[in-house]
């Protein structure tokens, strides 16, 4: 005989009330803020630089340098050479890391705290002292030569490569490649990203972060001593340009010669986080294409099999968004696929209901935890806040919002801007085999 305490499940209890980490902040002699953000068990920390570098910086003819710039901060220091420098952070256990968006540099280490005075030292030597070497520079602008050619043999790269240059108008720095092309590129040399690095890099334009348990230790001054002594002649960062995009139902034909797929985006203007319906927007994509229970997954992967899966999301830089929705779909059914994706996603304008939304909201508020469990989670989170213009603590901000959308608002967030002017749709395949199939959904521009 079973016993019922056995067999009976246990009660489930609520989700506990949850917000994001707060912060103290203090500054570096130098000025920068420096935000600590204390996470007892949290033995491995993430120190993440933050520096406002919007792209539109870059000179239109060296588009690209901002990426090779961040590539060689680490590529031999006034201190040490490039072997040296990662032979000492390979001593203290440090992982380096950097990125660049279209409105900020991160560099960032993420370390054992017993390592982290040291390994912050090492941080900032690359961020405040590099060298810019003509042999790394160089090596540098032969790799992402050849990163291009890979890149354009990717059909996903492609189809954002090409929505990209379509969507925003041409005088839009978002409407060129973040890391610039060949013939950007090939105009490199260390003289152009020192001067670049002079005049847009500096203790003004940054804020520093620490995430991990800071128990016992005095992360302000260890951050101080690095930084503190930081000096250079960049100002201010200037303020990033509304982007201009260019609206209305299109669709784009990238040849691919031998694809056996098609690769498909489709997409349109969408809010950034300065707008309050930012998280209701974030729910309506939930529910119709931001999951694999969605109204597209549902029609295109489940009930026609077109594709192995699609997502949709809402993104966005500092200023203007985009809305998006991608997959590949087998080359026979191209066609139907897109005539399907393309119903769906007006069809949602037309309302949606109250268990999708529900549903969406559990989803995104009960695993916000989890995504900001780690420190180096957080790090990212607070830095990417940074470099879009809203509060360290904007999660919380973003989860009420979330927490207050009805089906309503999802529905009006939605229908102020996806079809609202139109729709972009990008192909990249076989265009001998896709061509016949996109006639009658619009008018339709080939590209090789």
């Amino acid at each position: 005989m079973s016993s019922g305490a056995l067999t009976t499940p246990p009660v489930v209890a609520p989700p506990r009330p949850w917000t994001f980490p707060a912060s103290t902040t203090t500054s570096t002699r130098a000025g920068t803020p420096v935000h600590v953000f204390d996470r007892p068990g949290q033995y491995v920390a993430t120190v993440r630089v933050t520096i406002a570098l919007p792209l539109f910086a870059e000179p239109r003819e060296l588009e690209g340098v901002a990426t090779i710039m961040s590539r060689t901060l680490d590529e031999g220091t006034e201190l040490h050479s490039a072997n040296e420098f990662a032979a000492a952070l390979e001593r203290h256990g440090a992982a380096y890391g950097v990125d660049v968006s279209s409105d900020a540099l991160h560099v960032e280490i993420s370390v054992p705290v017993s390592q982290l005075a040291p390994a912050v030292k090492l941080l900032a030597e690359a961020v405040t002292r590099p060298a810019f070497n003509a042999a790394d520079v160089g090596r540098h602008v032969t790799i992402r030569l050849g990163e291009i050619n890979q890149e354009r043999a990717n059909a996903g790269y492609r189809a954002r490569e090409t929505f990209a240059a379509h969507l925003f108008d041409p005088s839009t720095r978002r409407s060129r490649p973040t890391a610039g092309t060949p013939d950007t590129i090939r105009r490199l040399t260390n003289a152009e990203v020192a001067r670049f690095y002079r005049d847009n890099v500096g203790p003004a334009r940054a804020q520093i972060l620490f995430a991990g348990d800071a128990t016992g230790v005095d992360v302000a001054g260890i951050v101080d001593d690095a930084f503190g002594d930081w000096t250079a002649q960049a100002g201010p960062a200037l303020e990033t340009p509304e982007p201009l995009y260019v609206v209305g139902d299109r669709i784009v034909l990238v040849d691919r010669p031998g694809s056996v797929q098609s690769q498909l985006l489709i997409g349109c203007p969408g809010p950034d986080r300065r707008e309050d319906i930012w998280g209701a927007a974030a729910v309506a994509n939930h529910v119709v294409g931001g999951t694999i229970t969605s109204r597209v997954d549902t029609v295109l992967r489940e009930e026609k099999g077109y594709t192995y899966g699609t997502r949709s999301s809402f993104t966005a830089a500092r200023k203007g968004g985009t809305f998006s929705l991608g997959g590949a779909v087998r080359t026979e059914v191209t066609g139907a696929a897109i005539t399907d994706a393309l119903r769906i996603l007006r069809e949602a304008r037309d309302g949606l209901t109250d268990k999708e939304v529900g549903e969406s909201k559990d989803n995104l508020i009960r695993t916000a935890p989890l995504r900001y469990e780690q420190a180096d989670s957080i790090a990212q989170q607070v830095g990417s806040n940074i470099a879009a213009g809203v509060p360290l603590d904007f999660a919380d901000t973003y989860l009420a919002q979330i927490a207050a959308t009805t089906a309503e608002s999802a529905t009006e967030a939605y229908r102020r801007y996806v079809g609202t002017n139109g729709l972009l749709v990008i192909v990249v395949g076989e265009a001998k085999e896709v061509r016949d199939q996109l006639t009658g959904l619009g008018d339709v521009t080939e590209l090789s």
